[in-house]
């Protein structure tokens, strides 16, 4: 069986693993979604984001303003 392994665009080294970070999605300045973000461990370039469809909803309730 053949592994199918990516080439990083920017650094050129295969990509074998990636870092994951949380992320938010904006639309027009307002966030809308959790996303997951994927980068080169060598160069740190982002190779993908894409919506967390595990995260827990952002909460749509606003602070109660303090007196």
């Amino acid at each position: 069986m053949m592994t199918i392994q990516g080439i990083c665009p920017k650094c050129g080294k295969r990509v074998l693993h990636v870092n994951v970070a949380t992320v938010v999605g904006m639309v027009d300045g307002v966030s809308k979604s959790r996303c997951i973000s994927h980068s080169c461990i060598h160069c740190h370039v982002v190779l993908g984001v894409q919506i967390d469809h595990r995260a827990k909803p952002r909460s749509k309730n606003k602070p109660a303003p303090t007196e």
